[in-house]
């Protein structure tokens, strides 16, 4: 309906931010993915709401390969939730790219919940928000303890310091 109003009250054309609102997540990370990069460019100006902190402290944009790599790893994670999947002891068939931070060593055999998680926590709306988040998290580990591993999901055993902001 929206879609609509806006439709009739823009002259026959759609303003960009409600055709966003439409978009499956799937297809929001294949037009970031195509977005040209450089001075003054769309992605320069998303690019600066998720800039992190890099092994010597500076703040740093991520790469328009690492970005599309977060939000192409969540949309998975999302499609399999939504679909009812399994998303404990899986393998996770997306390569989110990881802060060297966060990287885990031994390196894991494959992508599981972790790498994803990470991802999730890189285009994180709010600290405040994540924090919850992590904390809801840590309790439903605790509440399960005696049932699930860990290890099977990928996370290491001091996940929550990775995950935590």
């Amino acid at each position: 309906m929206f879609i609509k109003h806006n439709f009739i009250n823009h002259e026959g054309e759609v303003p960009l931010w409600a055709a966003v609102e439409v978009l499956s997540f799937g297809t929001l990370s294949k037009v970031i993915k195509n977005l040209k990069t450089g001075a003054g460019s769309a992605y320069t100006a998303l690019a600066n709401n998720y800039k992190y902190k890099s092994l010597k402290g500076n703040l740093v944009k991520p790469s328009l390969k690492m970005l599309t790599s977060w939000i192409q790893a969540v949309a998975i994670l999302r499609n399999m939730c939504a679909h009812n999947s399994r998303i404990y002891n899986r393998t996770i068939h997306t390569t989110p790219e990881i802060l060297d931070a966060d990287k885990i060593t031994p390196a894991p055999s494959h992508n599981g919940l972790y790498q994803v998680l990470l991802a999730m926590k890189y285009i994180r709306s709010t600290d405040a928000e994540w924090t919850v988040f992590v904390n809801e998290l840590d309790k439903l580990f605790q509440t399960y303890a005696g049932v699930i591993n860990l290890s099977a999901m990928n996370l290491p055993t001091d996940w929550k310091t990775h995950l935590s902001v």
